[in-house]
């Protein structure tokens, strides 16, 4: 399911990391969509995970806490979108939630 989303590790051998996924779905359509949580630190960032990656499209922010990003991968459309979840501190969030759906 992570290939057919083009978010195997084994397709971004140079990142020398990859995330795993918190919840993982096939659609009736064919739609991979794998979820994964990412933290505000140094092992575990929203731009970590966009360089681990390769999403380099440009963000569209679709509300104040959220964001997406919509890219190819060979011959699949992908579309991510981050939650992010505030933190006490100003500016900052606890944790973000990213969304792929892979066409």
């Amino acid at each position: 399911m992570e290939r057919k989303a083009g978010m195997h590790h084994d397709q971004h051998q140079a990142a020398g990391r990859y995330y795993i996924p918190t919840y993982a779905k096939v659609e009736k359509d064919g739609t991979a969509v794998p979820r994964y949580e990412v933290g505000n630190g140094q092992d575990s960032s929203v731009k970590d995970f966009l360089r681990t990656y390769d999403i380099t499209a440009r963000p569209k922010r679709t509300s104040p806490s959220e964001v997406t990003y919509s890219d190819r991968s060979g011959d699949v459309r992908r579309t991510f979108t981050i939650t992010y979840y505030p933190s006490p501190d100003p500016g900052g969030y606890d944790h973000a939630r990213i969304t792929v759906r892979a066409r």
